[in-house]
């Protein structure tokens, strides 16, 4: 072998062998996992659905005396996390990131939080069947959005925001 054709096989050889331990050790990034355009589309809703519960009853919290709504609006927050794990997982940008209270993506939560605030001021009985009214909501479109869902993250997801909601309803009820 001649001393050129040599040392280009070495160099071959080593940046070959370079390549190799340099993919052993840097694993390959796993694809982000996908879910369907509907199932992400209840995933957004979702999330500014936990929203509009948690600004509400922030909202009730300034002008009721009862703690129901602070610490159920703290809850609402933990629902909103839960729900935002499951939007970077998979790859989706959550919409409540920056947004004031009361300030929603979608127009028609906007509206839904506006009247439900008016209600919900006009006496301490408002405020609590406000709450009971937006935990009855939360359930329904929990159970619609869990029939069609097929992963287990989200399964476990909404199971845990549907007992967290029925919980919040029966302290309303009481």
């Amino acid at each position: 072998m001649n001393g050129v054709l040599m040392r280009t096989t070495v160099k071959t050889l080593a940046s070959l062998i370079g390549i190799a331990v340099i993919a052993t050790v840097l694993p390959a990034q796993a694809a982000t996992p996908t879910v369907s355009a509907t199932t992400k589309a209840q995933l957004l809703y979702l999330v500014e659905e936990e929203k509009l519960a948690r600004d509400v009853y922030a909202a009730l919290d300034a002008v009721s005396v009862s703690p129901k709504f602070k610490n159920i609006s703290g809850s609402e927050q933990t629902h909103m996390d839960a729900v935002a794990v499951l939007l970077k997982t998979y790859g989706i940008k959550n919409p409540t990131i920056g947004k004031a209270a009361g300030e929603f993506t979608d127009k028609s939560l906007t509206a839904l939080y506006k009247t439900l605030v008016a209600k919900g001021k006009l006496s301490e009985l408002d405020a609590i069947s406000v709450g009971i009214l937006i935990e009855k909501k939360d359930l329904a479109d929990l159970a619609t959005l869990a029939k069609t869902v097929k992963k287990a993250d989200i399964k476990l997801t909404l199971a845990n925001l549907k007992k967290g909601s029925e919980n919040h309803l029966a302290a309303f009820q009481r």
